[in-house]
């Protein structure tokens, strides 16, 4: 993990706050220009616990929010959750990884409509829903 994480102020992305390597949100996210999608590869670290050896349902509320939220910025620029509805399927297994991706599904006004998935990366599993 490099060290300028700060931004101008001392602010940090809230994602990127805590300063051991592999203990919390680890994780890179991928823009498809093309098909207005961002994709995740997420790993929880041992700080996001929940039930034993389980990531916390709010820590992947904020991956979600996160990688919906990119991809919202991509396709309406600045932006901010209004409403993030969160369906959980299965637990999230500590230091495992899993795909987050997030679609565009529609812009309504100044409203952006989007989908969110939570999955195994072999697709066997699906974690999580979001819209």
């Amino acid at each position: 993990m490099e060290a300028a994480r700060e931004r101008p102020g001392g602010t940090r992305l809230f994602l990127r706050s805590i300063d051991v390597e592999g203990a919390g949100f680890e994780y890179a996210m991928f823009l498809n220009a093309s098909e207005r999608r961002v994709v995740c590869l997420f790993q929880p670290g041992p700080y996001l616990e929940g039930p034993p050896g389980v990531a916390h349902g709010g820590s992947i509320a904020t991956i979600i929010d996160s990688t919906v939220g990119s991809c919202a910025l991509f396709v309406a620029g600045r932006v901010m959750t209004a409403k993030l509805s969160i369906d959980y399927l299965a637990p999230v297994p500590l230091r495992s990884v899993v795909l987050v991706e997030s679609r565009l599904e529609r812009v309504e006004g100044r409203k952006v409509f989007l989908s969110g998935q939570v999955r195994s990366v072999d697709g066997g599993t699906v974690h999580a829903e979001a819209t």
